[in-house]
């Protein structure tokens, strides 16, 4: 008898070993297949379908290469990136709904967007509510509505704004142009700080701001502006924050203006001279990217798009890339998915480098500006087309503090 009761020891001790070695693999297995729900919300339909679309792209991209590396590897689970995508039509209302809709039946505690700053904020409203970060794509002026500030705990703007690049194209400015005094600024109505930060940059660097008009979004004609730029006889013309500069440019240059045209926005050098021709393309600054120069990372976008996408690759890519980039690299740091120790872990990389994007070495900035380090710093381009050639200066960081 005393054997077999020993058996059935054995026997039972074998058959929990077994069950604790089955259901062990099964949270392997459970963990790995955990899914982490992204939401992000642009135009993808409408007049700038083209921009909300490669944005989004860009993120998918990032997003698919964590995954077919095999996941995001956090607090001992694994998980694989969803990210799920909806059409703001660049309307506040439409937005609103489609941040609801990720937030409370897709369960996304991330959302990436927009582009413009009422739909942004439309998102930020929602978000907040549901405690769900609020990841800031694009904004077109620092202190827009949407944009970030000590009161919104739940917002981070991975993009800086135009104007962080008015310092370094204004040292490049005095610098291989020291004759050029007058500089006249021709604007979107986007709220940008002209007479307040242009002005003074400017002034610090011997420059005068003569003047500067603002136009409506959504203006084609552009030649009652340059006109009115004209009269000021500048040397300078900066057409700011505008995805439109190749048209401006061009009005500008039919108008007979010679001098020095500036273009802050990410549009493409190769773009601006396919519009203005050859002809106008002199002594044009700006901060677009010269992809026959671009860096590991961004050729890695540019491959991965080739081989998804049948479209020509779009020149914004790497902006959402970067920022796709920037957001795994918090979550790892965070070693989680919850929103509070990923917002910790944002404010903590405050430290040149602390990031690794595409377009470099990378960290957390704003506090001094905005009240908050909840700004992603990041090198940007810097070129000058001269003589309908594309010359390109380098990546620079610029100063934002």
């Amino acid at each position: 008898m005393e054997e077999k009761r020993k058996s059935w020891i054995t026997v039972v001790v074998v058959v929990l070993l077994l069950a604790t070695s089955v259901l062990g693999f099964q949270g392997v297995t459970q963990g790995a297949n955990k899914t982490l729900k992204v939401g992000m919300i642009m135009p993808l339909s409408g007049p700038i379908s083209f921009v909300g679309v490669g944005l989004t792209r860009a993120v998918r991209l990032y997003f698919d290469k964590v995954n077919e590396e095999g996941g995001l590897k956090l607090g001992g689970d694994t998980y694989m990136i969803d990210l799920i995508a909806e059409d703001d039509k660049m309307d506040p209302t439409v937005a609103s709904t489609a941040t609801k809709k990720l937030v409370y039946k897709d369960k996304a505690t991330f959302v990436f967007g927009a582009i413009t700053p009422p739909v942004a904020a439309a998102i930020y409203q929602v978000c907040e509510g549901a405690k769900a970060l609020h990841i800031i794509t694009w904004i077109d002026a620092p202190a827009m509505p949407g944009d970030i500030s000590p009161k919104k705990h739940y917002a981070i703007r991975l993009n800086p704004t135009s104007d962080t690049n008015w310092e370094m194209n204004y040292n490049f400015i005095r610098e291989n142009y020291p004759q050029a005094k007058k500089l006249y600024i021709v604007a979107p109505d986007a709220g940008l700080p002209i007479e307040t930060k242009a002005k003074k940059l400017a002034e610090e660097r011997g420059l005068t701001l003569v003047g500067h008009n603002i136009w409506p979004i959504g203006t084609e004609d552009f030649t009652p502006y340059y006109t009115k730029a004209l009269a000021t006889n500048p040397d300078i013309i900066q057409g700011a924050n505008s995805a439109q500069a190749g048209f401006q440019l061009r009005t500008a240059r039919q108008l007979g203006f010679k001098g020095i045209f500036i273009s802050d926005c990410p549009l493409a050098p190769a773009i601006i001279l396919s519009i203005a021709g050859g002809e106008a393309c002199h002594d044009v600054l700006t901060n677009g990217m010269d992809f026959s120069h671009a860096t590991p990372g961004i050729k890695e976008s540019m491959d991965r798009w080739a081989k998804v996408y049948k479209e020509p690759y779009f020149e914004d890519t790497p902006v959402t890339y970067a920022q796709a980039e920037a957001f795994v690299q918090a979550l790892k740091k965070a070693n989680s998915v919850k929103v509070e120790k990923v917002i910790a872990a944002f404010e903590s990389m405050t430290a040149p480098g602390s990031f690794n994007t595409c377009w470099g070495p990378a960290y957390m900035s704003g506090k001094k500006t905005f009240g908050v380090n909840r700004v992603l710093n990041r090198p940007v381009p810097q070129t000058r087309l001269m003589n309908g050639k594309i010359d390109f200066l380098g990546l620079k960081m610029p100063a934002l503090e």
